[in-house]
């Protein structure tokens, strides 16, 4: 029988040896067919584009810095801006490869490439994962702000495309968030309408998902029994589907709560469950093992089996350190040494005691300056923020300012324009009416003239006289001088001023200025008594008054 038993052992163990090679070879053999292709100047450039993001994914976890290399060979080929979805695969091929290694600041720009490319492809489901796994790497880089900003992003994306997996896959990720900053309050809310969507589609994966976070939310918000229910849920939902890494996760979980229900027994039975699966993945979940060791390790601790609970706290200690994660280093410190010190072995409890305060002080002054460095972040950005308000505000004003002196000009020029305008229309009204005012003065003067001329001819027939210069010095007291009587003579002829100063060249204020003279030495007003009185001395005082009459 256990010569049998040796058999069977030997046959699987060679089976499996068998089947292990053959895979290794099968996947070199792959490899250098994609390293042939992506080397092969002759093939397209899709091709070996292609190849190269092929590589890249091969590589990932085996060799990264060859995996990197790769792919910026790739970047390298010609041409490759038309070739979106392929240069994509290969900006999202890279990143991962980054964030498997916990290289986020170096994931991140990747995915961030590929996100523009599927954007600008118009593929908008792909675009939305690349802002939701930026969004996950802030998370765990602790830039809680951007995390929430890319995840809001990408869930905005897919409730652009109706895209419930997304939708609640986001919401999952902003509940995490929240629970990473100890506000369970405001994750809840969050984890419960990705579970009430989840519910509502027929998808068995995604209804086990968001069950999980439903738990975590109300583990986190201390409502213990609830979170259980849920959790369990989930554990089974996780078994039928074979999702076994998912499974000792949730288990692991519940196992906590049970240790703080001191059921020792239930915690360690899903301790082992969970521990049993991460004992089968690579290196890369190492930290994650090591944890659940580490709570394994307290169980037997607070079980009384030191021994075991030593040997679990060391195994996990030796992962912290190698990966170098400071804070559970620092906590596997502190359980060891007291474990120790249980066991009597002081002066071995005493050397990690000292190890612990130590890492301890160096994790807290860490943590110090890296609050300090926060702050004085914070307060340059605040600075820079307040410069730039100020600025705004500074330009706003002189914008104001600007537009305020504008305005104040536009309206004074306006104002100007209406007053000229104004004072145009005036002018214009008075030149007509002066124009008019004269045109009146001319008919009256051609009547006045024709009034004249009716009185000398028409009624004077039988007195018909002319006048020469010296009959009219000679009819007046007060000799006119040679241009008075020029002017005097033509004024007789009926001609107005205008024509008398054409007629002696002489302007129309010059002419005033003699008939002004003139009617005084005639004791007259005007014109027409000028001529009146002239007249008086050619005819006789009955025949003028007749002539008068008639005139008038």
């Amino acid at each position: 029988m256990i010569l049998d038993k040796f058999r069977l052992k030997r046959t699987v163990a060679f089976i499996f040896l068998c089947l292990f090679f053959s895979y290794k070879s099968f996947s070199n053999g792959r490899s250098d067919s994609l390293v042939i292709v992506a080397k092969d100047v002759s093939q397209s450039t899709k091709n070996r584009l292609s190849a190269y993001a092929d590589l890249v994914y091969h590589f990932e976890v085996s060799d990264p810095e060859k995996a990197i290399e790769l792919g910026k060979e790739g970047l390298l080929l010609p041409v490759i801006d038309s070739l979106k979805s392929d240069l994509a695969y290969l900006y999202v091929n890279m990143a991962f490869v980054y964030n498997t290694a916990q290289e986020y600041d170096d994931a991140i720009p990747y995915f961030q490439k590929a996100a523009d490319v599927y954007e600008e492809a118009g593929n908008i489901k792909k675009a939305a994962v690349q802002l939701r796994n930026i969004g996950v790497i802030h998370r765990k880089l602790g830039n809680y702000g951007k995390s929430i900003k890319f995840q809001l992003n990408s869930l905005e994306k897919f409730e652009a495309i109706d895209d419930i997996n997304g939708q609640v896959s986001c919401l999952m990720n902003i509940g995490n968030i929240y629970v990473f900053q100890k506000q369970a309050d405001l994750a809840l809310p969050y984890y419960k309408k990705a579970y009430d969507m989840a519910n509502n589609q027929d998808d068995a994966l995604l209804i086990a998902d968001a069950t999980n976070s439903y738990a975590i939310g109300f583990d986190h918000s201390l409502k213990k029994d609830t979170a259980l229910y849920y959790y369990l849920i989930a554990i089974d939902k996780y078994l039928e589907l074979e999702k076994w890494v998912k499974k000792a996760k949730t288990e692991h979980n519940v196992a906590l709560i049970y240790m703080g229900e001191e059921d020792y027994k239930k915690a360690e039975k899903m301790l082992l469950s969970s521990l049993e699966v991460f004992n089968q993945l690579p290196a890369s979940m190492d930290v994650e093992k090591a944890t659940i060791q580490v709570n394994l390790a307290r169980v037997y601790d607070y079980t009384n089996r030191h021994e075991l609970a030593i040997e679990n706290f060391k195994k996990a200690l030796e992962v912290f350190k190698s990966k170098g994660v400071k804070t559970e280093e620092k906590s596997t410190l502190e359980y060891l040494s007291k474990s120790l010190a249980k066991q009597g072995q002081y002066t071995e409890a005493f050397e990690l005691q000292s190890e612990f305060i130590l890492l301890k002080d160096s994790i807290q002054n860490v943590e110090i300056t890296k609050e300090i460095a926060e702050l004085n972040e914070r307060y340059e950005s605040e600075k820079k923020e307040k410069e730039i308000l100020n600025l705004q505000y500074k330009n706003k004003q002189e914008a104001q300012m600007k537009w305020f002196v504008v305005s104040i000009s536009i309206a004074i020029v306006s104002l100007l324009i209406i007053i000229f305008l104004i004072y145009r229309q005036r002018s214009i009204k008075e030149a007509e009416k002066n124009k008019n005012r004269l045109e009146q003065n001319a008919r009256e003067l051609d009547i006045l003239r024709q009034k004249i001329a009716k009185g000398t001819t028409q009624y004077t027939l039988p007195y018909e006289f002319t006048f020469d210069r010296e009959e009219i010095n000679f009819l007046l007291k007060d000799s006119l001088s040679d241009r008075e009587l020029d002017v005097f003579m033509l004024l007789l002829k009926g001609s107005s001023n205008k024509a008398i100063g054409e007629k002696l060249f002489v302007s129309v204020n010059t002419i005033k200025f003699h008939l002004q003279n003139i009617y005084v030495k005639l004791d007259v007003d005007n014109r027409i008594g000028a001529v009146r009185a002239i007249s008086r001395k050619k005819i006789s005082e009955k025949d003028f008054e007749l002539s008068d009459y008639k005139s008038n």
